[in-house]
């Protein structure tokens, strides 16, 4: 019993040193007290393969009810024609529509992941699984912004299968309307990895993929959706029909039930308060990246407003590696991760790091505290105070947001 109780004391352990933390990773967030317990309920013993009215197994009248009920919630929250509601993360999501579309040798047109794409768009999920030609889409000199033309002419070079957008890097709106638009008289393909924004999108503080002509989108529900590790797909017709047949029996059996039901409960929770929530996530964004700015780090895009989403880069201008830098500040209890800019040679040792306010917004912050983050950041590594007694202060700051925000009790 020896492991039993060693397990339980660091999962009590990791529990109180989270409650303790700023959090300010931009693909994490916290489950509502009601959320999570849907998370524990029975359904996690459940399995039901296939789909509606199709299923493999029994017993499961009422949780057809709740996808029936999720199903019709993110038709209307999107205006989209289908919805699968089974993958089990942002990557899987991925993985179905490259079954479902893609054969060994096609090409696909992403971002580069110094440029924001995630691995499962660009990276080792396309090339190695798939075994498809990954080609980059041209973008302007910041590495980021889109060249439309630039891009217009590659697509008729390359012809690819299918074009990716969106991506785990997204500070401000990707000018995309007129490369849909084009794809769409080849008959190519388009996708949106929604993952980060899809909060933003149903708060609408983002536009819309589908208003700007894309085919389909996919989405995990961590991130500016404060749901359980989970994903789904939405589609225009006509290609539901193939993601349905694709993502059971092809690529999962069961496909997590607790995490589909709590995914689609907070959907359902924050339909009232996902506005407010996603203005003021993006409130503390910008809030954040200019006070580090006015403290002396370098954050990218000052002259853009450094960012119109829930997230922000900055550029380490330390004397410290970024490994320290992410070292001193989580020996502090301020979790933040190193994140790959462009012209940086390996993930291993990139000189940026990704700022995200989904989850300090979630527990109640404001602007006037994103003040005090900065200045502890500040204090940590160009005053290089010492690590007990700021991490001593950020434990009794972090006493002040114990309350989950922005639920049905609000």
């Amino acid at each position: 019993m020896k492991e039993f109780y060693n397990i339980s004391k660091l999962v009590e352990q990791h529990n109180q040193w989270m409650n303790e933390t700023i959090n300010l990773i931009a693909s994490e967030n916290k489950l509502s007290p009601c959320v999570e317990s849907c998370l524990m309920s029975d359904l996690g013993n459940r399995v039901a393969e296939g789909w509606i009215d199709e299923r493999i197994f029994p017993g499961l009248q009422y949780y057809d009810e709740i996808e029936k009920i999720g199903t019709k919630l993110i038709k209307q929250q999107l205006r989209c024609d289908f919805v699968d509601l089974r993958p089990i993360s942002g990557t899987h999501a991925n993985m179905v529509i490259f079954t479902a579309f893609t054969k060994p040798g096609d090409t696909i047109l992403s971002f580069s992941t110094n440029s924001g794409a995630h691995i499962s768009m660009s990276g080792a999920t396309p090339k190695k699984m798939f075994h498809l030609n990954v080609e980059y889409f041209k973008t302007k000199e910041d590495g980021f912004t889109l060249d439309v033309e630039a891009n217009i002419c590659l697509i008729d070079k390359i012809v690819p299968k299918l074009v990716i957008f969106g991506g785990s890097v997204l500070l401000f709106k990707q000018d995309i309307e007129a490369i849909t638009k084009h794809c769409k008289s080849k008959g190519i393909i388009t996708i949106f990895d929604a993952s980060h924004v899809i909060g933003l999108i149903m708060g609408k503080q983002y536009p819309n993929p589908f208003d700007c002509g894309v085919n389909i989108v996919s989405f995990s529900t961590c991130k500016t959706i404060p749901g359980p590790q989970h994903a789904f797909i939405a589609a225009q017709s006509p290609f539901g029909d193939k993601i349905k047949h694709t993502t059971f029996p092809a690529t999962l059996s069961g496909h997590h039930l607790h995490e589909t039901v709590a995914a689609i409960l907070c959907i359902a929770e924050m339909k009232n308060s996902i506005q407010l929530y996603s203005q003021q996530v993006i409130k503390n964004a910008k809030h954040l990246a200019r006070s580090l700015n006015r403290n002396g780090f370098d954050i990218l895009f000052e002259e853009k407003g450094y960012t119109e989403t829930h997230m922000f880069l900055l550029k380490n201008n330390t004397l410290i590696s970024t490994i320290d830098f992410e070292k001193r500040l989580e020996n502090c209890n301020i979790i933040v991760n190193r994140n790959l800019l462009p012209g940086d040679k390996s993930f291993k040792t990139p000189s940026g790091f990704r700022f995200g306010t989904p989850e300090v917004t979630r527990i109640g912050m404001k602007e006037k505290d994103m003040e005090q983050i900065s200045d502890y950041i500040r204090r940590i590594i160009f005053k290089n105070e010492n690590d007990s007694l700021i991490k001593n202060e950020i434990i009794k700051f972090r006493k002040q947001f114990t309350k989950i925000q922005y639920t049905h009790e609000d």
